[in-house]
């Protein structure tokens, strides 16, 4: 008997592996809230997933979640590590009057200069 969150990772890692296997003609990769009943190691370990799927098979990644933490995890996990890198985060929330607000912020590759002066 298989746990929830075994469960989901068993199918997400079937959901890949299909995505993997057919000819990339649309190189993108969208999942809603893959982490659903996942501990923190498998939480981890589809993030460093995802990391590799984005830069070693040019995949475009797109991951909806609901958890905040988990947003900023995820953030700082996928955060550009290469020159040409980006990460593009959008937030959606309610307004005022009820309307949909989406603030959006694009992250860039950026040196460490600091270390170096050590």
């Amino acid at each position: 008997m298989l746990s929830a969150g075994n469960l989901n990772t068993a199918a997400l890692t079937l959901f890949i592996a299909l995505h993997l296997s057919v000819p990339r003609e649309l190189p993108w990769l969208i999942l809603d809230d893959p982490v659903q009943s996942m501990d923190d190691v498998h939480i981890a370990n589809l993030a460093a997933l995802l990391r590799t799927l984005s830069k070693e098979h040019g995949r475009q990644v797109i991951v909806a979640v609901h958890d905040r933490q988990l947003f900023e995890y995820l953030r700082l996990e996928l955060s550009p590590a290469f020159p040409d890198d980006s990460l593009l985060t959008l937030e959606l929330s309610r307004g005022v009057r009820r309307g949909t607000l989406c603030e959006h912020r694009r992250y860039h590759f950026q040196d460490e200069t600091t270390l170096l002066v050590a």
